[in-house]
């Protein structure tokens, strides 16, 4: 008699085991991300899209969100901006939608495997989409479009914080933050800027315990001039005290270039399978396997980048440094939910394993030892093949995100990007700085 039929005479082992093995093939297969992330390396952006445009069955129906993140960010790096913006807003749309998505789909997954439902991105993945069209609107000179987006980072925390009851690590963004200040700098709107500078700054205080990330020392100057030019004479003599910084004067005509630099490849999720075993009343161990998913770094060496801005019979050379760990949120966050995971796991594993027993205890009624003992072995197989974790993440992801802020008088400057460890140049240009207007250049060196 086949197994499958055996298992029809009860409703719970016909959901959980039928199938099982079939299972083990439901989660996404990744191998073509090396084709991507070898164009993303070498930025040669239309080997990365035609890679995952090839691949786009591979994503399937359950990874449509998946595959605009990939698009979108991919289309982003390429300075295609506006296709960017197309597919970060078709990826956030159905993120909302999954929000609300049936009960039904739920409770096939707690029986079987979270592979089964449509990914709706964790929640660090929900907010990066806003700050990446952010970004997107603010290389397109759409400022209030960059502010509209920025301020939805901000409204989306706050709601994961309520859900979480503040007990989450990951409750603002510090770097998109700092950029709406220098949006509401550019734009003349000086107190809003002083306002979400010094948010940002109280944002760096918990991004340096928690993310290993300090506050910028742009930061601290443009706290010490927003407070100066608002006359906050007390909050700027603080800040001068706690900086080291002398407040000047800043001309009124000068300009802002802020460039952003996505560096190096962002972590990956892979499984981690635990084996548990609980006694029964007659003291026999009974094993079963929970699978968990867990966030890898794909870090390298610290690398160094210099930005020379030449011009007006001038040159200045400025390092980047860091205003966003891609990486160490990705972990944080996943660890703000990982009690459900484990518990949602957990009993799924033992739904299963209870099913799988009770089939056991069926055949042995049989007689038949050699046939029980085969079929034992393949539902056992079947369980343990079927217990898959969800390892689905937004791979194109950077690992950091470093800035340069410089503030230019009106003029044409040529300005150039190397990169130290290893020693390559990234970038050698001329920019337009315009009065009172901020010039953002995004500049990707994921390898």
């Amino acid at each position: 008699m086949p197994v499958i039929t055996l298992l029809m005479k009860d409703r719970l082992q016909l959901v959980t085991l039928s199938g099982l093995l079939l299972l083990a093939s439901c989660a996404m297969h990744t191998d073509f991300y090396r084709e991507v992330e070898q164009g993303l390396a070498r930025r040669n952006y239309a080997v990365a899209v035609a890679a995952l445009k090839a691949n786009e069955e591979e994503f399937g129906e359950n990874n449509t969100v998946l595959f605009n993140l990939e698009l979108g960010l991919v289309a982003h790096y390429s300075a295609q901006y506006g296709e960017s913006n197309q597919m970060f807003l078709a990826a956030e749309k159905k993120m909302e939608e999954l929000y609300t998505r049936s009960i039904s789909g739920e409770a096939v997954a707690l029986l079987l495997n979270d592979n089964l439902l449509p990914y709706e991105g964790e929640d660090f993945e929900k907010v990066f989409v806003n700050l990446f069209l952010a970004l997107n609107f603010a290389q397109m000179e759409d400022i209030e479009g960059a502010l509209v987006e920025a301020r939805k980072v901000d409204l989306k925390l706050k709601e994961y914080s309520r859900q979480y009851e503040g007990k989450n690590t990951y409750k603002q963004d510090a770097f998109i933050r700092y950029v709406m200040g220098v949006l509401y700098e550019a734009g003349g709107e000086i107190n809003d800027a002083f306002i979400s500078y010094r948010k940002a700054y109280e944002g760096y205080k918990e991004y340096a315990n928690v993310y290993r990330t300090s506050c910028p020392t742009f930061l601290k100057a443009d706290l010490v001039r927003t407070a100066g030019l608002l006359g906050f004479d007390d909050e700027r003599r603080q800040f001068e005290r706690q900086f080291s910084i002398k407040y000047a004067k800043p001309k009124k005509e000068d300009g802002t270039l802020l460039m952003i630099i996505h560096s190096g490849r962002g972590p990956i999720k892979e499984q981690n399978k635990i084996r548990v075993s609980i006694p029964d009343k007659d003291a026999v161990l009974h094993s079963f396997t929970v699978a968990v998913p867990k966030f890898i770094s794909r870090e390298r060496a610290q690398v160094r980048y210099d930005a020379v801005i030449g011009g007006g019979g001038q040159s200045m050379r400025i390092s980047a440094e860091v205003a966003e760990n891609v990486t160490e949120i990705a972990k944080k966050s996943l660890d703000d939910r990982i009690a459900l995971v484990y518990l949602k796991a957990g009993g799924r594993a033992v739904l299963k394993f209870l099913a799988a027993e009770k089939a056991k205890s069926e055949w042995k009624k049989e007689g038949d030892e050699a046939g029980n003992l085969l079929k034992s072995i393949f539902i056992d197989a079947a369980v343990d093949a079927s217990e898959q974790a969800d390892t689905r993440s937004w791979r194109s992801l950077p690992g950091q995100l470093l800035i340069v802020r410089a503030q230019l008088p009106p003029g044409t400057y040529n300005l150039q990007l190397s990169a130290q460890g290893p020693s390559r140049d990234l970038l050698a240009e001329q920019v337009i700085i315009a009065a009172r207007k901020v010039k953002f250049r995004v500049i990707t060196d994921v390898n």
